[in-house]
């Protein structure tokens, strides 16, 4: 018989730099060309509905040495980083966030760092080898032994894709038991750019991480992470992309991505959910990942639910803005901390344009 798989409790990470509103309508008129109104820039911030988010290269003073910004606005000369300045920056900011959460995770899963067999990581926002992988085996004394495996470049729900890795090795033994630990350092691709889709990307990404330990010898008090699933939506590879360029990585968002996301998704997790015996009305919390407020809408109106079952995912956006790959964990975090009851459904979307289902029991 097969055993459950369970998910250790939902540990997450922010670097202490946050940015609230007004000082990223700062940033943000200090980054965006003279062609783009500033009464435009206000408005998307609040369209997009962020209060904080943390932002790790942000220093203690306010200033932001990667984009030339100083603590005094006055005398900020807007710079243009390279790539390899941006990895640099974020090889120093990633690690961290990793193992702060990878550390909690043990701690909440109650297992010994020493049984740790495989570390599974998500990142999407910058490449490096060695890598977090390694810095976190390290940094929390794992047995040279553990076998690693890194998601990369897969975007905002690479959370499920990690999870989905993460079962596989805990099926093969009970002995095993799989740290996952996804982070992101997005605010080290701010853009100085006219085109609406970076301007917004500037306001709506954010820095953090989250992890979990994944086996099937956990406590059985813990949820079981029952199944994963995966849709790819047709024709919508221009509608989200996410390229390597020589200053930074560059986002492309259709504005037509939350109407793509709304026409594929009903059938899809109805689909889904009846292979588990389950439907719509049964399940007790929908992770809807906040690749903004117009994609949390769109899935809250195609399922018809109600804006209780939003909040969660808007919270997060509001107080933490779109951490892409962590942002998952952030909300189903919530969901435990709330004691709200399971099934709980997640819900991502990323470059493809494609869609990942996660249920929990």
């Amino acid at each position: 018989m097969n055993r459950p798989i369970r998910l250790g409790p939902i540990a997450t990470a922010a670097p202490p730099q946050t940015l609230d509103r007004a000082a990223s309508q700062q940033v943000a008129d200090l980054l965006t060309p003279p062609d783009v109104p500033r009464h435009v820039l206000a408005r998307l911030h609040d369209r997009v509905g962020i209060d904080t988010r943390g932002v790790a290269v942000r220093q203690a003073d306010g200033s932001i040495p990667l984009y030339g910004i100083a603590a005094d606005p006055t005398q900020s000369s807007p710079r243009r980083p390279t790539t390899a300045e941006r990895m640099q920056a974020y090889a120093a900011a990633a690690p961290p966030l990793a193992i702060d959460a990878g550390r909690a995770a043990i701690t909440q899963a109650a297992v010994d760092p020493a049984s740790i067999t495989h570390v599974v990581t998500a990142s999407c926002t910058g490449f490096g080898a060695p890598g977090v992988d390694l810095a976190v085996v390290e940094a929390l004394t794992l047995d040279p032994s553990v076998q690693r495996t890194h998601v990369g470049f897969m975007g905002c729900h690479a959370a499920v894709n990690a999870l989905r890795v993460a079962a596989a090795y805990a099926r093969e033994s009970p002995a095993h038991r799989v740290l996952v630990a996804c982070v992101e350092v997005s605010t080290v691709h701010f853009h100085e750019d006219s085109r609406l889709d970076r301007v917004i990307s500037n306001i709506l990404f954010a820095d953090g991480a989250a992890a979990v330990v994944v086996g099937t010898g956990l406590d059985a008090s813990f949820p079981e992470l029952a199944a994963t699933g995966a849709r790819l939506i047709a024709d919508s590879a221009d509608s989200m992309a996410w390229h390597v360029g020589d200053h930074g990585f560059e986002m492309t968002l259709a504005a037509d991505v939350p109407d793509r996301i709304a026409d594929a998704l009903g059938h899809w997790v109805d689909a889904t959910l009846a292979n588990h015996d389950l439907t719509r009305d049964g399940i007790g919390g929908w992770a809807i990942h906040p690749g903004g407020p117009r994609v949390i809408d769109a899935v809250a109106t195609t399922l018809g639910l109600p804006e209780s079952a939003a909040e969660p995912s808007r919270a997060v956006l509001r107080e933490h803005g779109n951490m892409s790959s962590a942002t998952l964990l952030h909300i189903l975090r919530r969901f435990t901390d709330a004691d709200r009851p399971r099934p709980w459904v997640g819900l991502a979307f990323g470059p493809g344009l494609a869609g990942e289902l996660l249920l929990v029991r």
